[in-house]
C-alpha cells in the first residue's frame, strides 16, 4: 500500500470518528465546528482525487501516524474542534 493510500485510509477513519462526534454535538457546538468540519470533508475528497493524479512520495510515516492518532482523541467538543483543525492542517500539506 502506498503512503497516499495509507494516509487516505487513516484520514477516512479519523473523519468518520470526528464526524460522528460532530453529528452528536448540540446545535451550539455544531455552529462552532461546521465550517471546519466542512473544510475537512472537502480536503478528504480532494486527497482521494489526488490518488489518481499524483505520486505520494511526500507523505511520511509520521504523517500517517498523526492521522491515525486523531481519531483516538475525540471525546468532547473541544477535542472535536482541535481534531478538526489538526485534520485540516495535516491534509492542507497535501491538497493545498
Amino acid at each position: 500500500m502506498s503512503n497516499l493510500d495509507e494516509l487516505i485510509r487513516a484520514a477516512k477513519a479519523s473523519f468518520i470518528e470526528i464526524d460522528a462526534a460532530y453529528q452528536s454535538a448540540d446545535i451550539n457546538e455544531k455552529l462552532v465546528m461546521a465550517e471546519t468540519r466542512n473544510k475537512a470533508a472537502d480536503q478528504l475528497i480532494t486527497l482521494q482525487a489526488k490518488r489518481l493524479i499524483q505520486n505520494a512520495s511526500v507523505i511520511t510515516d509520521a504523517d500517517i501516524a498523526e492521522m491515525k492518532n486523531l481519531k483516538d482523541r475525540i471525546d468532547d467538543a473541544a477535542q472535536i474542534q482541535t481534531a478538526l483543525l489538526q485534520f485540516v492542517g495535516l491534509l492542507a500539506k497535501f491538497v493545498g
